[in-house]
């Protein structure tokens, strides 16, 4: 009975070293340059600046307007009746309040524009780095850079210099983006730099 216990304690053992001497690998990606060199995000970037072009230029457009009835406005004399310069006074008004509220409107309408296509982009990024992830065996996969929208002030890494752990370039090409400037370069990445 005793040998039985000795040999179960010292399987046991071995199993529970083998455990924690497990090849853990872990792996970073530089997703702003995914991102960056991704024809589908960089599309989605370019519609988002056109139809920011565009609302500028129709802001422009009202505070040119704006700017040339304030002009006329204070220009009116000492001698114009209360009711004209009252009324203008609240045409200015108004013409400042549509002001606000077209650029509340576009703000509103380029964030859910980018809102509504994003997702789809940043599935296909995850599930290439997934894919990439499993056929490498790396375990983890970590960000280089800190995601300031979620409130990070730093990187999840401390310090990559490795090529191998680097998997950047393989995420780019599995999403078929097989040449980019930085490409086979050895990146320094996280707070040590």
């Amino acid at each position: 009975m005793t040998r039985i216990l000795l040999y179960i304690s010292a399987i046991t053992s071995l199993a529970s070293t083998r455990a924690l001497g497990q090849n853990i690998k872990i792996a970073t990606v530089d997703l702003e340059y995914v991102y960056a060199n991704l024809p589908s995000y960089k599309k989605l970037m370019t519609e988002i600046d056109s139809s920011s072009s565009r609302y500028q230029v129709l802001q422009k457009e009202k505070l040119a307007a704006y700017q040339q009835k304030l002009q006329a406005y204070q220009n009116l004399g000492k001698q114009t009746p209360e009711p004209v310069l009252k009324d203008k006074a609240t045409e200015l008004e108004t013409l400042q309040a549509s002001m606000q509220e077209f650029q509340a409107n576009a703000e509103n309408d380029l964030r859910m524009k980018y809102a509504s296509k994003f997702p789809e982009i940043e599935k296909t990024v995850k599930a290439a780095i997934a894919e990439c992830a499993k056929e490498l065996h790396v375990t983890y996969v970590a960000r280089n850079y800190p995601n300031y929208n979620a409130g990070e002030s730093a990187p999840l890494v401390l310090y990559s210099n490795d090529l191998q752990t680097d998997l950047t370039d393989q995420i780019l090409s599995k999403l078929g983006v097989p040449n980019h400037t930085e490409k086979g370069k050895n990146r320094k990445n996280g707070i040590i730099r």
